[in-house]
């Protein structure tokens, strides 16, 4: 039964969704788009690494790896074939929030495509033999990511900030954990995850919606399961606390800076006032942050902020990676920016350019299948219904200065106040520097805490 679809202003960009649900309570939305020949397609389960239990850590993403080695139709290597019939790609991801199967085709190969992400992601069919096996590729996994400074830089520092909450653990989970999971865990986990009142099909491209949605309703044939009880873990807001740590990498040629802090869920009224600031500050060529730290004073060769939100909490940070010698500089160069951030918010001439970069952006995105996609997955998973881009956009033109400067005080701290702000630093150390004198020094007090 069709449920829109949602209507986009007729002298704006098209970004038409109709929401469907089929017969076991799977919801459907399509964005059938025109003057394209691909299909992009996904099913998602509203389940990641934030739900799972302390013995369980990284039970979600080995999942993602076992329903790839069999099926209940299929071999490993029969769907490696076909995923290289197919013509596209075929893959799959893991988040705090969800696990993801995905592919993008050639149109005229969507119901093979349908097939195969039904077929992997109805009933676990791996063995215990296929578990151990995956289970070294996991481990190697964990090992290639810890040799990735900025990513490990980054776990490491979300861990510390919420260690009591199922949000600071590692998707991957730990190597005590996987080494522990068996197949009789790993499928009571995916009983837990692949429920059809809590899984979308989203599709984007070259397809009628008719014909696509009997292929799912043909293909999805099991009845409607009840929600098992929310995780108590998942119940409570995450408790943030304090980071100043150094992770000693005497391989690393650079030291490796994360300066951050707790913000807001994915569903406060500032998040496009958030969105802004993060791109001002230093999301791109322009921002403050590259003028300064690279380009006046050749401290980094990159600088960048991040702003990742979940339904109960966010993170929002800066990075870079200096000479060590150069580290004292960099931090007493951001924690200049930011208080200066803090104290004067954007002027208009930097709104305008931001609201102009997001508007170039949504007017390219809406140019890819997989794009849309991913924006369905978003909104279905933090909202509920679909966000258009037109909706999009006006909530971002909506954004007043007042605003920009309301997203910075909980982004980064109040004006003179950064006490919300900690650091993570990967890499040696200057002879003598501890962590903590680097964090008072982000408290605006820059000269005398780095002196200490």
């Amino acid at each position: 039964m069709l449920h829109g679809p949602f209507e986009s202003h007729p002298d704006e960009l098209e970004s038409v969704v109709l929401v469907r649900r089929l017969p076991d309570g799977t919801a459907v939305w399509l964005d059938p788009m025109r003057d394209v020949r691909s299909l992009a397609l996904s099913i998602t389960m509203a389940g990641g690494s934030a739900g799972e239990e302390p013995l369980e850590r990284g039970a979600t993403h080995f999942l993602e790896h076992l329903l790839f080695k069999r099926t209940r139709r299929r071999s490993g290597a029969a769907i490696a074939r076909i995923t290289d019939r197919l013509g596209g790609d075929c893959d799959a991801y893991t988040t705090k929030e969800c696990v993801s199967f995905h592919a993008r085709v050639p149109a005229e190969r969507a119901a093979e495509a349908v097939d195969l992400l039904l077929d992997l992601t109805a009933e676990p069919a791996f063995t215990a033999a296929d578990v151990e096996v995956e289970r070294g590729v996991i481990l190697e996994e964990m090992a290639e990511a810890e040799d990735l400074p900025d990513d490990f830089l980054h776990e490491s520092f979300v861990r510390r900030l919420w260690p009591a909450h199922a949000l600071g653990a590692p998707i991957l989970g730990t190597a005590e954990t996987v080494k522990r999971l068996t197949r009789a865990r790993l499928a009571v986990r995916f009983r837990a995850v692949a429920r059809p009142e809590r899984t979308l099909v989203a599709a984007a491209g070259s397809f009628d919606p008719d014909r696509l949605v009997t292929l799912l309703a043909k293909g999805r044939g099991r009845r409607a399961a009840v929600s098992p009880p929310p995780s108590p873990n998942s119940l409570v807001k995450p408790r943030a606390a304090r980071c100043a740590f150094h992770l000693a990498r005497p391989d690393l040629q650079q030291t490796h800076l994360l300066v951050g802090g707790p913000t807001i869920p994915f569903g406060h009224p500032l998040v496009p006032a958030a969105w802004i600031a993060t791109e001002v500050l230093g999301g791109g060529v322009s921002s403050r942050l590259w003028r300064d730290v690279r380009e006046r004073r050749g401290l980094a060769y990159a600088v960048e902020t991040g702003l990742t939100l979940h339904r109960e909490a966010g993170v929002a940070y800066v990075s870079a990676a200096t000479q060590t010698k150069n580290l004292a500089r960099l931090v007493a160069t951001m924690a200049r920016a930011l208080r200066r951030f803090r104290e004067e918010g954007v002027t208009r001439s930097e709104l305008s350019r931001a609201k102009n970069q997001f508007h170039a952006e949504a007017a390219l995105s809406l140019e890819s299948t997989a794009a849309r996609r991913e924006s369905a997955v978003r909104a279905w998973l933090y909202r509920g219904r679909p966000y258009p881009t037109e909706e999009f956009l006006a909530d971002v033109d909506r954004v007043t200065l007042d605003d920009v400067s309301a997203a910075i005080r909980r982004l980064y701290g109040d004006s003179g106040d950064a006490a919300r702000l900690g650091l993570g630093i990967a890499g040696p150390l200057p002879r003598g520097a501890r962590p903590e004198a680097f964090v008072r020094a982000l408290a605006d007090d820059v000269s005398e805490a780095l002196a200490a």
